[in-house]
């Protein structure tokens, strides 16, 4: 059985390597001898304009060159050396405007014979390469160039492969057919069972032997079929279970590995809040400040350390709660259009106290989102701007009509090193935390799991002035 596989595979191999083979082979020949055969035509057309040349004894000499031109399918162009210019082209010369200097180009020095220079000239105002002969006469005077198009040489090889395939495809087909109906039925029975078993070792039990008539190796065709639905149902019950217990585990790996990092990010990012907040209040407690303005100005830094704590702890939340999918969104229809011109609105007292010089593009695009995660990603964009805003105080928000929201604002571009690190918890490129900002590095996670859930995209793009951001969510 095995060797009879093996015959039909080396055959048909074999046979279509022929194929393909000539057919290369073929290919590669065609072209350089019909280029050849070209340029001798070419030869041949050049001796009998070299003896009607003389164009002023001869009224036949442009009507004879026409012909030439139309025999031999090529483009004739006579040339007065001295002027540099064209003393008469054939009709198909002239509406290609004839042998400009400037128009074409030598690309390649194919030889010279018998005197004639044989090239192969690009075309720059049409794309078109040219196989090229050129003669200067012996009174040096005049010039003859023959051109033809290889494109033509490269049309008549695709027609003659193309012929070659239609002719040879039904009988290579029909070879491989007849094979493959002989073999197959000697054989089929025994592969078809070797198969299934081979299945069964991989615990494959997607199809059933064909079972057909009563013999000894249609029942064991039926045996065999049933000792695979036996083996499936069994490892169907195993992997169920096991499938199961790995969910649960990997499950609460997840949830341990996220309340640690809870934990951590926690306590580094309160520790400098208590800090301050232990220190101002034990100060005071112990009457250490007796002024009235102190102690205004103890309480006050208490009260900011205070509100940073409750941002740090709304944010360490929302993320947790995105991260753990705990968190379901609300879906509705939302115009994020309309959206964005609400929170632009919001910010606008923020926009005008900081001198904001506010760009603002609006096109509909009516998305399914939960409203209110998609304004807080938007407005933590918005924040991100106004944090990292420069003197130009530029910034433009941009809706698109394909689900598109950028936010730009001017100010230094974003080290390569720092792009994908950004969007990850508690990454501030400055390094140094400024604590009357009360934020924490929080926002562009946020907005990362925000678009996760609504299965949109995100990123950051460095322009000429600034920094973009932005994100797309799927339109409806």
């Amino acid at each position: 059985m095995k060797s009879i596989k093996l015959k039909l595979f080396f055959g048909i191999t074999l046979i279509l390597s022929i194929f393909i083979v000539g057919i290369i082979i073929y290919g590669s020949i065609f072209k350089s001898y019909f280029e050849k055969e070209k340029l001798k035509e070419m030869e041949i057309i050049i001796l009998q304009i070299e003896s009607i040349i003389d164009i002023n004894h001869n009224s036949d000499f442009k009507e004879r060159v026409d012909e030439l031109a139309d025999e031999y399918n090529v483009q004739i162009d006579i040339k007065d050396k001295n002027l540099d210019k064209t003393i008469y082209a054939t009709h198909e010369g002239k509406n290609n405007g004839g042998f400009g200097q400037n128009k074409f180009k030598n690309i390649k020095d194919i030889g010279r014979i018998n005197e004639i220079d044989r090239l192969i000239l690009y075309d720059k105002s049409t794309g078109v390469n040219f196989l090229t002969a050129i003669k200067e006469l012996d009174n040096n005077l005049n010039k003859i160039i023959i051109k033809t198009p290889i494109n033509i040489i490269d049309d008549a090889k695709s027609k003659s492969i193309n012929l070659l395939i239609l002719i040879f495809s039904p009988i290579i087909f029909l070879i491989i057919v007849l094979t493959l109906i002989f073999s197959t039925r000697f054989t089929k029975p025994i592969i078809e069972i070797t198969k299934k078993t081979m299945k069964i070792k991989e615990l494959d039990f997607s199809e059933d032997i064909e079972v057909k008539g009563k013999d000894e190796i249609s029942v064991l065709s039926k045996s065999v079929n049933n000792l695979s639905h036996k083996i499936e149902n069994t490892l169907s019950e195993l992997n169920h279970k096991n499938l199961k217990l790995e969910s649960m585990i990997k499950k609460e790996k997840e949830n341990q590995k996220l309340r640690k990092e809870f934990v951590s990010s926690v306590s580094h990012e309160l520790k400098s809040p208590i800090t301050v907040i232990l220190g101002y209040a034990q100060a005071l407690s112990s009457e250490i400040v007796s002024s009235n303005e102190d102690k205004e100005y103890y309480l006050g830094v208490i009260n900011d350390e205070a509100e940073r704590m409750q941002i740090i702890v709304n944010d360490l939340l929302d993320l947790y709660k995105l991260e753990s999918n705990t968190f379901s969104l609300e879906i509705k229809e939302v115009n994020l259009a309309d959206l964005v011109k609400k929170i632009v609105k919001k910010n606008s007292l923020q926009f005008k106290k900081m001198d904001i010089n506010l760009i603002s593009k609006f096109e509909s695009a009516i998305v399914i989102a939960d409203e209110i995660r998609l304004e807080q990603a938007i407005q933590n964009y918005i924040n991100n701007a106004l944090n990292h805003v420069d003197k130009k105080n530029i910034i433009k928000i941009t809706v698109l009509s394909s689900g598109i929201i950028k936010v730009f604002n001017s100010g230094k571009n974003i080290e390569d090193k720092y792009i994908e690190k950004i969007w990850h918890g508690f990454v501030r490129i400055d390094k140094v935390r400024n604590y009357k900002e009360k934020r924490v590095g929080l926002g562009l996670t946020i907005v990362r799991e925000i678009v996760k859930l609504h299965k949109g995209q995100y990123g950051i793009e460095n322009k000429d002035l600034g920094v973009e951001f932005w994100i797309k969510i799927p339109l409806i």
